[in-house]
């Protein structure tokens, strides 16, 4: 840098120090988009990198693009879906992830649009089309739009990048994310405990919620956290052997402080068939389901005890309503037959649903089950799409030996047998577990003999 521009730079600096001075002293309420300018620019610089290629403004991109996919920094109502600092945050991250994807689309489009993806592809345009009857048609797009923004970015990605690399800068992002959330837990209880309503009275719950908005979302975040690490447990160990401890310890105990059972068992579950069901090892999967059957048979007679294992309220009746989900069922099926072809409209739960509050029985904003969701919201149409589009990424994984792809779609699957998992209205994570499913790359392509539970135990 010469004399002259330095000089320059001063005069500059001293320049915009004055006007931000004269703005403070004359205008007050500009400290805010004077203080918002830094991130603006480096927002800006950000974009630039990633859309140059530059390796560390993508894997940074994700890093915030994961981080944000289920953060909320308000409380507000289920029907207000106004514009606010959050949704304009988000919807700038969206809008980058998928011009980064577009700009380069000849490096990913024809690892997307294979034959195996094409019902895949055919469902998430299905969600926009369903927009055209939504109550409101230009909420459903957005929340379309996230869901193929990460479609798109998993696909530049995962075709451009290494995949451990990735899904370490991901638990990384889930990882701060459950720090984050634990420091609120603490530091403004009426914002981190899980909050909920019964017949019009407020109660805050001990279970953890976070920035996640609710315990079951951010059980969600960490028990993929736990997923992604088991399944890359020695590429993680390779790169830095604190990965693996850290997360496991973080994301455990973000689990248990959320008290989500369903999370809970989907940890389990798929990183037991992970690494247990092969032919070599599955005498150990004999075993392990004789010994729980062995500790069931030995803990049925304690009858109260397990039902507080399995209700929170010790209540019989908590578990064979699954907590309220089967009058949610019931009234959302017969809703759903008043609209069998393209449902009320991608993402439109969130507005149909508290309007039959009657005959649900309580105030719920989505269906807590995911073929019931996709059934309310895009119709029958909708639902035989996201089935063939299961099956058929199933069906490859089976035929390519890619248990990876596998735990993916069953962590979307397994939670969407209480939940509405991916589908709901904007992305989550497990939208997120599901675009990647449809555009992880076979390990050979991305310098990866085999996974590393496959070297181990196969």
């Amino acid at each position: 840098m010469t004399a002259a521009d330095r000089t320059a730079l001063v005069l500059l600096s001293g320049l915009c120090a004055a006007v931000a001075a004269a703005l403070v002293l004359f205008e007050p309420s500009a400290i805010l988009t004077i203080a918002a300018l830094p991130a603006v620019i480096a927002f800006a610089l950000l974009a630039r990198g990633a859309l140059y290629e530059s390796k560390t403004a993508v894997l940074l991109l994700a890093f915030i693009a994961v981080f944000l996919l289920d953060a909320v920094f308000r409380v507000r109502e289920y029907e207000d879906k106004g514009v606010d600092f959050q949704v304009i945050l988000k919807l700038g991250v969206w809008a980058m992830i998928a011009a980064v994807a577009l700009v380069h689309i000849r490096s990913w489009l024809a690892n997307l649009l294979t034959p195996t993806n094409l019902t895949a592809v055919m469902f998430l345009v299905w969600l926009f089309l369903t927009a055209a009857v939504s109550p409101m048609p230009a909420y459903s797009l957005v929340a379309a739009f996230s869901i193929a923004a990460y479609v798109l970015f998993a696909a530049y990605l995962f075709s451009n990048y290494d995949a451990a690399e990735i899904f370490a800068v991901i638990v990384a992002a889930l990882v701060g994310f459950c720090i984050v959330s634990i420091i609120v837990y603490f530091a403004v209880p009426s914002f981190g405990h899980y909050v909920y309503w019964v017949n019009g009275e407020r109660y805050v719950s001990p279970r953890l919620s976070g920035i996640a908005g609710s315990a079951n979302n951010m059980g969600r975040v960490a028990a993929f956290a736990l997923v992604v690490t088991g399944l890359y447990a020695r590429e993680f160990h390779r790169m830095n052997r604190l990965i693996v401890p850290v997360t496991a310890i973080v994301a455990g105990v973000t689990l248990v402080m959320t008290n989500s059972r369903t999370s809970m068992m989907m940890v389990a579950a798929i990183l037991f068939a992970s690494y247990l069901l092969t032919w070599r090892r599955l005498y150990i999967a004999v075993f392990v389901l004789s010994a729980g059957l062995v500790a069931l048979a030995i803990l049925l007679p304690a009858g109260d005890q397990v039902l507080m294992l399995l209700s929170r309220g010790g209540s019989m009746d908590e578990v064979t309503s699954m907590t309220g989900r089967t009058e949610i069922w019931y009234a959302v099926a017969k809703l759903a037959e008043t609209k069998p072809l393209m449902g009320f409209g991608y993402a439109s739960s969130v507005f149909v649903l508290p309007e039959h509050e009657r005959e649900v029985g309580f105030l719920t904003s989505h269906a807590h089950n995911l073929a019931l969701q996709l059934l309310l919201t895009t119709g029958w149409v909708g639902l035989v799409l996201f089935a063939l589009s299961t099956l058929s990424i199933g069906f490859r994984a089976v035929v390519a030996g890619d248990r990876r792809v596998l735990a993916f779609l069953s962590f979307v699957l397994l939670n969407g047998i209480t939940e509405s998992s991916g589908f709901t209205t904007l992305a989550n994570i497990c939208s997120f577990a599901f675009a990647i499913a449809i555009t992880l790359q076979p390990a050979e392509s991305v310098h990866e003999v085999r996974p590393a539970y496959q070297r181990r135990f196969s």
